[in-house]
């Protein structure tokens, strides 16, 4: 009895050995390497590098393209949800005007409707201008 004991529990413990190691080099499946988390200032890089400009250079000009960087990727994530854009098209925007040198605050009304007038185009409708005040008044 105790020989049956030994030799199962030596056949499960080396199958944990073998098979767990298996397991733990298995490749990562692309949804769970697509779950990383970006920052705010590598897209906008990425913008500008798919614009034309180098890495360094647009390193330095994503750094400098708006005034809270620590809260823009919650400010773009709430301009998309109120606003009703697309997160590409609000970095898209910041990347052309960190190309002038422009620093864009989203805390800011002007900012906020310039940026939704280039995006949506000059038309402005009311519902736009009061979602961009709700908006505001939240932030």
């Amino acid at each position: 009895m105790k020989n049956r004991i030994l030799f199962i529990g030596s056949i499960i413990f080396a199958s944990s050995v073998v098979f767990g190691e298996i397991l733990v080099t298995l490749p990562q499946s692309a949804q769970m390497v697509s779950q990383i988390p970006v920052s705010f200032e590598e897209e906008i890089e990425a913008q500008l590098v798919s614009r034309g400009l180098e890495e360094q250079a647009a390193k330095e000009f994503s750094q400098n393209s708006v005034e809270d960087v620590h809260n823009a990727m919650l400010l773009t994530y709430m301009i998309t949800t109120k606003l009703g854009i697309e997160r590409t098209q609000v970095h898209a925007y910041i990347a052309s005007q960190s190309l002038f040198q422009k620093c864009v605050d989203l805390r800011s009304h002007d900012d906020v409707v310039a940026m939704l007038q280039k995006i949506k185009g000059v038309s402005m409708h009311k519902e736009d201008l009061k979602a961009i005040e709700e908006y505001i008044a939240i932030v």
